[in-house]
């Protein structure tokens, strides 16, 4: 007998999963939403990604899912700043995407600010063991920490991306105690309001996921140190738990996480 509140399989649709993440609290924005294939196609399975990347296409028709959640744009250029992008779409990724999504008969949701509200900022930091947050004011969050060398906080966000190496701007010797968190791609230089946000709530130190270097020459003439990690990597740990918990709300139905890695290599 199917329990009170538990999906049948045989009935969960595209939309039914989209209906979920719009439930979550935040509302859906313009770059969010169905952007290929069918919102009424029954499923057999759906993948969570950080991009839907050609591994992650590839993945996903492999488990037999047919339906993927990216947190990311899968097009480029990204579209917010590229209004009709139907010029763009001869491209050889959005071609070599769209022509395997096709080939799979997968259907592809985006889920950006909303999941970014609902949980993959506050699992940053906890993967991270910064604590509770002295400020909690949109996506701004500053913690207070007992104070230590950025060298250490440097390896302590290695050991929780599982990186062998992160990328340091400014004195890796200077002692900090209030860090604030940048994370995904808010540490661009196209999110430099962002950082100068942070600075404004007393940040010492922050730790990004995805920097270059005129945020991070930016952060030389602030005097306030940057740790970059990974774009992917400081949202994996959000998306991964979100996975879990749509695969709770739809008992039955296969749900898969595919992480997506660190796309470089030291040289």
């Amino acid at each position: 007998m199917q329990r009170s509140g538990d999906q049948d399989n045989s009935l969960v649709i595209a939309s039914n999963i989209a209906g979920f993440i719009e439930g979550l609290g935040a509302e859906p924005r313009s770059d969010e939403g169905f952007k290929f294939g069918d919102p009424q196609a029954p499923l057999t399975g759906v993948l969570i990604c950080w991009m839907s990347t050609l591994a992650a296409i590839e993945d996903a028709a492999q488990q037999g899912c047919n339906m993927v959640i990216c947190h990311e744009e899968m097009h480029y250029p990204y579209a917010a700043f590229a209004p009709g992008l139907e010029k763009y779409m001869t491209w050889t990724v959005n071609r070599r995407r769209v022509t395997a999504l096709a080939a799979a008969g997968i259907t592809v949701y985006r889920a950006h600010g909303m999941l970014d509200h609902y949980c993959i900022l506050d699992d940053f930091a906890a993967e991270l063991g910064l604590g509770q947050p002295a400020v909690s004011e949109g996506f701004y969050r500053i913690y207070d920490i007992a104070p230590r060398p950025v060298a250490e906080l440097v390896t302590q966000a290695k050991a929780a991306l599982g990186m062998d190496c992160v990328r340091v701007t400014g004195d890796s010797q200077r002692v900090v105690s209030r860090v604030g968190l940048p994370w995904g791609g808010l540490g661009l230089s196209v999110n430099v309001d962002f950082i100068e946000g942070l600075l404004g709530y007393g940040a010492d130190v922050l730790i990004a996921g995805e920097s270059d270097e005129y945020a991070m020459f930016y952060c030389l003439d602030a005097d306030v140190p940057l740790i970059e990690t990974s774009h992917a990597g400081s949202e994996n740990f959000g998306l991964a738990r979100f996975a879990q918990q749509l695969a709770q709300h739809f008992p039955g139905l296969k749900v898969v996480f595919h992480r997506c890695p660190v796309p470089w290599q030291r040289g």
